[in-house]
């Protein structure tokens, strides 16, 4: 899984819904510090914390981990 990919879909996922991240990453039991890490892919996600995000959102994992490629 490339880090930066997923990062960039978490935070494409928590705009589109609307979701700031302080209360996101409460919502999802990391810090906002550590929810910034994983956004600019400077963290590896647990698989644990991918499906609690993907749940969060209401996305399927396979939206988080696939890479756009229209951009």
């Amino acid at each position: 899984m490339e880090q930066i990919v997923i990062g960039k879909n978490i935070r494409k996922w928590r705009d589109f819904k609307g979701k700031k991240q302080a209360s996101f990453a409460k919502e999802i039991g990391v810090s906002r510090v550590m929810l910034s890490r994983y956004e600019n892919g400077r963290s590896k996600i647990s698989l644990e914390h991918l499906n609690k995000i993907a749940i969060s959102l209401g996305v399927d994992i396979s939206d988080l981990i696939k890479e756009d490629k229209r951009a």
